[in-house]
C-alpha cells in the first residue's frame, strides 16, 4: 500500500469513526503519507482525534458534513486520494430516520465523488456494507444507491472510484455484535 499513499495527500472522512480513526492511525504511523486531512461532523469527538494524532506534523481535522457540497469542494481541492468510510450505519436507526440515511449516504456521497471528479482526484476508495446486497432496509439501500453512483462516475471520469465491502466490524460502533 505504501507506494499507493507515500507523498500523496490524502482525504479521510469519518475520521471519529472506528474505521476512520483507525485509517488515519495506520496511514500516519505505517505509511508515508505527504498529508492526512481528516474531516467528521462530531465536533467533540473530533477534538480528541487531532489530540490523539498531535504530534503528527501532516497531519490537520476539520470540522465539516459531506451534505455540504461547497465545503467538501474546498476540502479536496489538492488532494490525491480520498477513502469514505463515513456514513450512517446502524440499520434501525436509519429505517427510523430514512431522509437522514438518504441524505448522508446518498447525498453526501454524490457529493464527495462530485467534488473528487471537479478536483481531479485520483483514487476514491468508497467503503460499502455487505446489507448493500439485495438490500432489505433503508440503510443496504441507500448504501447499494451510493455504489451504483460510485461505478457510474468511474466509467466516466479520470478519477478511479473503488468500492468495498464490509461486513459486520467486531467492536465497531456500527457492530451489531451488541444488539
Amino acid at each position: 500500500m505504501n507506494k499507493h499513499v507515500k507523498g500523496k495527500r490524502v482525504f479521510v472522512t469519518g475520521a471519529c469513526g472506528t474505521i476512520g480513526r483507525e485509517l488515519i492511525r495506520q496511514l500516519l504511523a505505517d505509511y508515508e503519507v505527504g498529508e492526512l486531512v481528516g474531516i467528521d461532523n462530531n465536533e467533540s469527538e473530533l477534538f480528541f482525534v487531532e489530540q490523539q494524532f498531535a504530534r503528527f506534523g501532516n497531519a490537520r481535522f476539520y470540522l465539516a458534513d459531506i451534505r455540504d457540497l461547497n465545503k467538501v469542494l474546498r476540502c479536496l481541492k489538492g488532494i490525491d486520494l480520498v477513502f469514505h468510510p463515513a456514513a450512517f450505519k446502524h440499520v434501525f436507526l436509519c429505517e427510523r430516520s430514512p431522509f437522514e440515511a438518504v441524505q448522508t449516504n446518498i447525498v453526501g456521497v454524490n457529493n464527495l465523488i462530485t467534488a473528487a471528479a471537479e478536483n481531479q482526484v485520483e483514487k476514491f476508495i468508497f467503503t460499502s456494507s455487505d446489507k448493500a446486497v439485495n438490500p432489505t432496509n433503508i440503510m443496504g439501500a441507500s448504501k447499494r444507491v451510493a455504489e451504483v453512483f460510485c461505478q457510474n462516475f468511474d466509467a466516466r471520469s479520470a478519477t478511479r472510484f473503488i468500492t468495498v465491502r464490509f461486513g459486520n466490524v467486531l467492536d465497531s460502533a456500527g457492530s451489531v455484535i451488541p444488539t
